[in-house]
């Protein structure tokens, strides 16, 4: 159906719904005396928030640019959203719980945590987690944007103002969605962390490091302001009716690092403002009204992200920083990593990309492979996700105390694949650990040693030659005939590994060919087809020639 007639569509439904509930209303008003609707006299907890949202990039200043563009979104109370009261016409206008069957619509699983539940729930659990006290939370405003017509696109931001037991504003928590599927949130709390004076207009404000990879044009460095306007009141329900709805908003000021300091913030490079320019109480009646005016308000954002980088890309001429692995967010992660930063506001990392099919047959096949080699040397071997969504399994002897331990920390599934695709351990460590910060180890003599050849033979199997075809020549690391994970050695094995290894080159063929194709530009240095060539040049300056031959 093209576009505008689909557009034609939705504002007659929601005209012709429009005009039945205001008859319907109109004449139950003539028939009800003032008790007929007890709602009326108690404080509102939805609203419809008619929003401005301006971002302006000054830096490069050649590739300066400036946009503004209006969204829709509901400022409404947690708990009155999860006890259906906000449900709107039986549901079917508006409803909590699924996504399809319904007009507009909010579910939990989009939201927070990957875990199972409420969203309520979710953000107490959150909470408690990053070290909250348990039972304070009461309610909070969700502002956020709902489904429509049962498409839930992304929502770069939601904000929860979180209320403690007294009724008191107490927190903020921003959850961040990049297009990639991850999310991140910043637990902004009153009176900790906050610097000493807020911008004008502004009731808060915190500055703090960048942790998230939000844009494909700015790297994850610099610092962020986050400036907060809060709700003119609490969402719980109340006799006391306010004297205007509520309109808060959101200011965000990305600084690049200071030249001088690495710890503190350096010149403005981006400015983004969230602004309610009209709310109104969330009914059936102003709902239809807003998607009257608007039907495709709530399907615009993605399109409107993709418009904007073809400008800053194809127009402006900045390039594309890859997306990073998110930073870990667990507490079992290398105690020795001072990169974390100190006395600023919690920042967490809650949804990591999924794991694809290749980087699951690599873990599989590398977990059976350590069940095996941990019980042969007598060693302990733990595997700790970045993820705190992951389990992280250990391997040990059943028989015996484990003699020594090897602990594997790795930011995503790709450690695996990492494993599985070099053709020794010893490239592994160059590659995955030195080289592309993919993970590290507590010892690099016990990760070779695990992760070595049992085989005696000579001559080298056509799996090490798929593996070895692209490594640079100059890069004189010892090939072992037999990889580890190819032992024991089956047809079956044989035959599902050289899929698997194809396919994964096959993979980094297409992506350097499209981006060849649609002319993107990859910032110089982060190319992924380069990888080797960046560890060949960290190991000629690292380690030298020399150490080839002892295979580290």
């Amino acid at each position: 159906m093209p576009l505008s007639s689909l557009d034609a569509c939705i504002t007659l439904l929601c005209t012709v719904l429009t005009a039945l509930l205001y008859k319907r209303r109109s004449s139950s008003a003539g028939q009800k005396g003032p008790s007929h609707d007890q709602d009326v006299f108690q404080r509102p907890q939805g609203y419809l928030l008619h929003n401005q949202v301006t971002h302006a990039r000054l830096l490069p200043k050649d590739s300066a640019h400036a946009f503004t563009y209006p969204t829709l979104a509901f400022l409404i109370s947690l708990d009155a959203l999860e006890r259906r009261r906000l449900d709107l016409a039986g549901g079917w206008v508006f409803g909590y719980g699924r996504l399809w069957g319904r007009i507009t619509g909010l579910r939990s699983d989009p939201y927070l945590t990957q875990e199972f539940g409420s969203i309520r729930g979710k953000l107490e659990g959150l909470l408690i987690r990053s070290g909250f006290e348990a039972g304070r939370f009461q309610d909070a405003w969700m502002f956020t944007m709902p489904s429509f017509m049962g498409y839930e696109g992304i929502n770069p931001l939601t904000v929860y103002f979180c209320y403690d037991s007294e009724g008191a504003f107490w927190l903020t928590v921003l959850e961040i969605h990049n297009t990639f599927g991850e999310s991140h949130v910043h637990i902004l709390e009153l009176g900790r962390d906050e610097d000493e004076s807020p911008s004008l207009g502004y009731d808060h404000q915190w500055t703090f490091p960048r942790r998230f990879h939000v844009s494909p044009f700015n790297d994850r460095s610099g610092f962020y302001t986050i400036s907060i306007k809060s709700p003119s009141h609490s969402p719980m329900a109340s006799t006391n009716i306010p004297d205007a709805p509520p309109r808060p908003s959101v200011r965000v000021h990305q600084y690049t690092t200071s030249e001088s300091d690495p710890t503190k913030p350096g010149v403005l490079k981006l400015t983004a403002l969230l602004r309610p320019t009209h709310s109104t109480r969330l009914t059936t009646l102003s709902l239809l009204l807003a998607l009257v005016k608007a039907p495709f308000a709530l399907l615009l954002t993605l399109p409107r992200i993709l418009y904007v980088a073809w400008i800053l890309h194809y127009v402006k001429r900045l390039d594309v920083y890859l997306r990073p692995d998110p930073l870990p967010s667990t507490d079992e992660w290398d105690t020795s990593d001072s990169r974390k930063p100190q006395n600023v506001p919690v920042s967490l990392g809650l949804k990591w990309l999924d794991e694809g099919a290749l980087e699951r047959f690599a873990r599989l096949r590398i977990q059976t492979f350590l069940r095996r080699r941990t019980e042969e040397l007598g060693v302990r071997v733990t595997l700790v996700s970045a993820n705190p969504q992951d389990p992280n399994p250990s391997f040990a002897p059943s028989t015996t105390k484990p003699e020594k331990e090897l602990i594997i920390w790795y930011t995503s599934s790709k450690f695996f694949t990492v494993l599985f695709l070099c053709p020794s351990a010893a490239h592994s460590l160059l590659l995955g650990c030195d080289t592309e910060k993919i993970f590290r180890v507590s010892s690099r003599d016990v990760f070779l040693n695990v992760f070595s050849t049992s085989s005696v033979s000579n001559q080298s199997s056509i799996l090490q030659h798929l593996r070895s075809r692209h490594l640079p020549k100059s890069l004189n690391f010892p090939v072992p005939a037999v990889h580890f994970l190819d032992e024991p050695r089956s047809w079956r094995t044989t035959l599902s590994s050289a899929a698997v290894i194809s396919a994964n080159q096959l993979l980094d063929w297409v992506e350097k060919s499209i981006f060849g194709l649609v002319k993107a530009r990859v910032v110089e240095g982060q190319e992924p087809w380069t990888m080797w060539d960046r560890a060949e040049a960290r190991w000629k300056s690292d380690f030298g020639a020399s150490m080839a031959g002892s295979g580290m």
